[in-house]
């Protein structure tokens, strides 16, 4: 199986890096891509952001629908999912 892995920022990279082969082993194939923040859920969820932001959920939408195509090209006995790892933050 093959991981595409989306997260917020270079430190959670880092850790993902280290712990996910810990966890799916050595049979599967990881790709981690790092962002420059989170950014927010778009109202909209249309192509309207600047893309020289990187802010992930502000990309989301467009990175899917990337993904969505490019894996729909896999052969069948190869699956592949996208992980979406970011924070929670809330004000209080």
């Amino acid at each position: 199986m093959h991981f595409e892995i989306l997260v917020e920022d270079q430190s959670g990279k880092k850790l993902l890096e280290i712990l996910v082969p810990k966890i799916i082993g050595e049979d599967h194939t990881i790709n981690i891509h790092s962002y420059k923040g989170i950014g927010h859920i778009p109202k909209n969820l249309g192509n309207n952001s600047d893309a020289g932001k990187r802010l992930l959920l502000d990309q989301l939408p467009k990175l899917l629908r990337g993904y969505g195509k490019t894996f729909a090209n896999y052969p069948d006995d190869y699956p592949a999912t996208v992980i979406l790892v970011c924070d929670l933050k809330t004000s209080a």
